[in-house]
């Protein structure tokens, strides 16, 4: 009998290596089992983070693309605001050219009239927005005379304000434009009063043909704020205002050459016929008064006053024998004394800006029965300037005296007129004729109370008529 201390434990294998496997051979199932487990989680969880990973990167592929797509889009919005910022530029500065261009046709249309400063204003406030405005004449810092206004009771009739003028030192001081859009700062103003308590305003120096003319203030501006661009459009149309009074001394100079020219021809009338003299004076001053009457334009009215200075012109070209015989003329004698129409006509061509008044010479012995001469012209055939001055020219030939006859008295004249509507006279123009020399009489002086001829009106014909002066003052035949 073998005791316990005898007895040897049997040895025994461990199925599982040391490694933790299974040892071939002698494997356990389950721990097969766990360990394909394992593999299998190790193989699903390699590729959840490949695919975590390569979900993660087609993320930030995607906002990176979402960031460029949205740069692109402002970019793009970035082009388009500056595109459209730049029609809007470019239409607003069509508009301002369209604007400065009628507006400086209007200053050389006007330069005649008188009221360039009121246009020149107008022109600043349309280019600029402003609703209110003054253009103000200078003479030194104190000396300031206001000569247009827009919206700015009462001027230009009453001196500027305290207010006015300290804006106007500020521009002259500084010889500069400036803006305010904003209650003033800095310098103190004087308070100005309730009409002048500007939202904004826009103070620039005027200068017209390279001098200093005065200053111009503009103010309350439709939409929005003055700005730099506005100053520009301020001294543009000044720039462009100093061309026109430029032209318009041009025109003077050339205008009063014309004036010579009539001048020295109307002295040849009377020269010739002394029973003439003041006789076309006369004829162009109620000339001039019927015209109106009649509604005639300025340019027209100029005609008719020229062509009464002018209607006889062409007696120069009949003998002082003719013109002067104290008997019954001829009819060879009354074919010279009618050939004066002509005469005066021609001589009047040769001066391109006279071609109108030649129309008026040429056909004031017309009658509106088709009776008269030289072209034997009926009722509106007739130019009107010509009916005008038949009238004129017969008053006046009836109430003065002549080598042939004695003067009648004015109601003669006036009966006489009257008796020969419809036949002789074109009844419209004597009726006017007849209350125009009711009206008070006035004194002016002529010719320069004629005004400017129509090509001093309309600048393609002044073209025309300076395009017809040769060199040396001779003049094409038209």
């Amino acid at each position: 009998m073998q005791t316990r201390e005898e007895i040897h434990p049997v040895a025994t294998s461990d199925p599982v290596g040391g490694d933790g496997h299974a040892r071939e051979g002698n494997e356990d199932p389950v721990l097969a089992a766990l360990d394909e487990a394992e593999d299998r989680y190790r193989e699903a969880r390699h590729a959840w983070d490949s695919e975590r990973f390569s979900l993660r990167g087609a993320r930030e592929e995607a906002a990176r693309a979402r960031r460029e797509q949205e740069q692109l889009r402002e970019e793009v919005d970035r082009l388009r605001r500056d595109v459209e910022q730049q029609n809007e530029r470019a239409e607003r500065a069509k508009r301002r050219a369209r604007q400065l261009a009628d507006a400086l046709k209007d200053i050389h249309r006007s330069l005649f009239e008188g009221n360039v400063y009121g246009l020149i204003l107008r022109a600043c406030a349309t280019l600029t927005g402003a609703t209110r405005g003054l253009y103000l004449t200078a003479w030194g810092e104190d000396n300031l005379q206001v000569r247009a206004a827009i919206d700015l009771a009462p001027y230009p009739q009453s001196p500027p304000s305290d207010f006015i003028r300290a804006l106007c030192r500020r521009a002259l001081r500084d010889n500069r434009a400036f803006v305010s859009n904003r209650p003033p700062d800095g310098e103190p103003l004087p308070a100005p009063p309730p009409a002048e308590r500007f939202r904004n305003y826009l103070v620039a120096p005027a200068v017209l043909l390279s001098r200093f003319s005065g200053v111009v203030l503009l103010a309350d501006k439709a939409q929005g704020e003055f700005d730099e661009e506005d100053v520009s459009e301020v001294l543009g149309v000044g720039d462009q205002a100093g061309v026109a009074v430029e032209n318009r001394l041009l025109q003077d100079e050339l205008l009063n050459s014309y004036f010579s020219v009539v001048g020295v021809l109307a002295d040849a009338i009377e020269a010739k016929d002394p029973y003439t003299h003041g006789h076309c004076a006369m004829v162009a001053r109620l000339g001039r008064r019927t015209a109106q009457r009649l509604g005639l334009d300025e340019a027209q009215t100029s005609v008719v006053c020229f062509g009464g200075l002018l209607h006889d012109v062409g007696k120069i070209g009949v003998s002082d024998g003719v013109l002067n015989k104290p008997g019954k003329l001829l009819p060879e004698e009354w074919d010279l004394m009618r050939s004066h129409v002509r005469i005066g006509r021609d001589l009047l061509s040769r001066v391109p800006v006279l071609n109108r008044v030649a129309e008026v010479v040429m056909h004031h012995h017309e009658r509106v029965d088709g009776q008269g001469y030289p072209d034997s012209l009926s009722g509106e055939q007739i130019p009107l300037t010509a009916r005008i001055i038949a009238v004129v020219d017969a008053y006046s030939a009836m109430t003065a005296k002549r080598s042939y006859k004695e003067s009648m008295s004015d109601a003669e004249a006036r009966a006489e007129l009257l008796r020969c509507k419809g036949t002789h006279f074109d009844p419209a123009v004597v009726e006017a004729f007849l209350a125009a020399l009711d009206e008070p009489a006035e004194e002016d002086p002529c010719p320069d109370s004629c005004g400017p001829l129509p090509s001093f009106y309309h600048p393609h014909e002044l073209r025309h008529a300076l395009q017809g002066i040769r060199p040396g003052g001779h003049t094409t035949v038209h």
